[in-house]
């Protein structure tokens, strides 16, 4: 490595927040431009108390070497994408310095700048002019966009027609296949069917070992430690930690792990989906009903977790996984392993997972709940860090054996001579 490819020197962006007046409405054009020619004076002190200065980044500096595979990992609203806009050149900083060694590709929105009317071969050319491929460049990559995103019998269909699946892998195909010296990655992987993002991820994997700097963002912990070396914590705007992916992955969850309340309606908890269907309170109960805080191993517990629904709505899933501190999943269930419910009504349901036997060994672990129907576009309420879990050791635990879940083994001998 010849130096840094990515050097962030104290670099800070604001954006100006607009609120409310004093009486709780929002002023028209015409009635601003009144109360101003009236009375100039208030209306500047009005509009200084009206407008919020708000640091979606602020001081932050770090360094990416050439070659590296970078995690950036935070929070939603933690300022991540703030930073890759910056790198980008999408926005620019309010105060600092960015020193880049090479040209930048973006992975930030699969598929910006498609014309519905156009043809996907159309598409592949408009779409990589904008991403900033030169003609040349998308003719010696074109065989090879087509057949990564599996659509050479659709080509020449305009993309309105495409399915939501169709129109992400051609827009992550044509992304996938610039060839720059950085590229920047958010969150593409959170769309697509399972074996696309494993396609995805390979294709992520390659471009990183083939010596380019990457920059990823994802919420999927076992995704950046897999393929990121080092990783930056990001939290309210500030880098607060950099160093071995699995260390700072380890600290990240620590910190949403503070999380223990039991009102899932709290608006500072970060969440997914169209919002149909919410989750609204968990708590841990004993075998009598009662809370719990922590839990004796061994000892079983039950989940109990309330949805509010908003209408009548088709119900695939309601699924509880248990994860650990690197976010990777241990177990999980689905509300179907023991009910045939198919539909909700609107109104609010308590649901509950009783664990006997409660197979987790001594340790913490967060609860992930999700909440979706049968289609794709129908993911009701995601929480990834609902509720932090602690199993506490018995007295027995001195001799534990190694592992994060107990089960019950059934051994065979026999005698061969």
């Amino acid at each position: 490595m010849s130096g840094p490819a990515i050097d962030f020197k104290q670099v800070s962006k604001s954006y100006i927040i607009g609120h409310k007046d004093l009486i709780g409405t929002y002023k028209l054009l015409s009635e601003s431009i009144k109360g101003t020619l009236i009375h100039p004076l208030r209306t500047a002190r009005g509009l200084r108390s009206d407008k919020e200065v708000f640091w979606a980044v602020k001081d932050v500096s770090f360094s990416v070497n050439e070659g590296e595979v970078i995690g950036l990992i935070g929070r939603n609203g933690a300022g991540k994408s703030t930073i890759l806009k910056i790198i980008s050149q999408i926005t620019y900083p309010t105060k600092g310095e960015i020193l880049l060694k090479g040209r930048v590709g973006s992975l930030l929105e699969v598929g910006t700048g498609f014309h519905p009317e156009l043809s996907g071969r159309e598409n592949i050319y408009l779409n990589g002019a904008i991403l900033g491929m030169k003609r040349t460049e998308i003719d010696r990559n074109f065989d090879a966009i087509v057949k990564f995103a599996e659509l050479e019998r659709f080509l020449d269909t305009p993309v309105k027609r495409y399915s939501s699946g169709m129109y992400v892998r051609l827009g992550f195909a044509v992304a996938a296949h610039l060839d720059p010296e950085i590229l920047l990655v958010d969150e593409v992987l959170a769309v697509g069917d399972a074996a696309f993002q494993k396609k995805c991820l390979g294709k992520i994997k390659d471009v990183g070992q083939s010596g380019r700097t990457i920059l990823f963002v994802s919420h999927n912990m076992p995704t950046v430690e897999g393929l990121c070396e080092k990783a930056l914590l990001i939290e309210e705007g500030r880098l607060v930690m950099t160093g071995d992916s699995h260390d700072v992955i380890a600290e990240y969850m620590r910190m949403l792990s503070l999380f223990r309340g039991n009102d899932l309606s709290d608006p500072s908890l970060s969440r997914r989906g169209n919002g149909q269907a919410r989750f609204t309170w968990i708590e841990i109960l004993d075998e009598d009903d009662d809370p719990m805080d922590s839990i004796p191993e061994g000892v079983p517990f039950k989940v109990s977790m309330t949805i509010r629904s908003e209408s009548t709505l088709d119900l695939e899933s309601i699924r509880l996984t248990f994860t650990d501190l690197s976010g990777r999943p241990v177990m999980s269930t689905w509300h179907s392993d023991s009910l045939s419910l198919t539909k909700i009504d609107r109104g609010e349901y308590r649901f509950a997972v009783y664990m006997n036997p409660n197979p987790l060994l001594s340790g913490s672990f967060n609860i992930k709940l999700s909440c979706s129907g049968p289609r794709h576009d129908q993911e009701y309420d995601v929480i990834d860090y609902a509720y932090n879990l602690n199993i506490a050791p018995t007295l027995s635990d001195v001799s534990k054996r190694p592992g994060i879940v107990k089960m019950d083994f059934e051994w065979e001998a026999k005698k061969l001579s």
